[in-house]
C-alpha cells in the first residue's frame, strides 16, 4: 500500500472554512450564494452548501471581479 507524505486539500469546502479565509461570518457567505456571487452545491440532503476549492482561491486571488464578493475584504476606514 502506498502512503501519501503531502496531504491534498479536500476540493470541497464547507461555509465555515470559506468564512475563516475570508474572515467573515457564515452568514455572509450564505449571502453570496443568494446574491450569485460564489457558486455552490447542495449536499444531498439539500440543507448543507459545498464550494469547490478552486472557485473560493479563485476570489482569494482576484476579489475585485464582478462576480466576486469585493465588498466584504475592504480595509477598514482609518479615523
Amino acid at each position: 500500500m502506498r502512503v501519501d507524505l503531502v496531504t491534498r486539500p479536500k476540493p470541497l469546502m464547507k461555509v465555515p472554512e470559506v468564512a475563516a479565509l475570508f474572515d467573515v461570518d457564515p452568514e455572509t457567505v450564505r449571502v453570496w450564494v443568494r446574491e450569485g456571487k460564489l457558486a455552490a452545491r447542495r449536499t444531498p440532503g439539500g440543507r448543507g452548501l459545498r464550494f469547490r476549492r478552486v472557485d473560493v482561491e479563485a476570489l482569494l486571488i482576484d476579489p475585485i471581479n464582478e462576480n466576486g464578493p469585493a465588498l466584504a475584504i475592504a480595509a477598514p476606514d482609518e479615523p
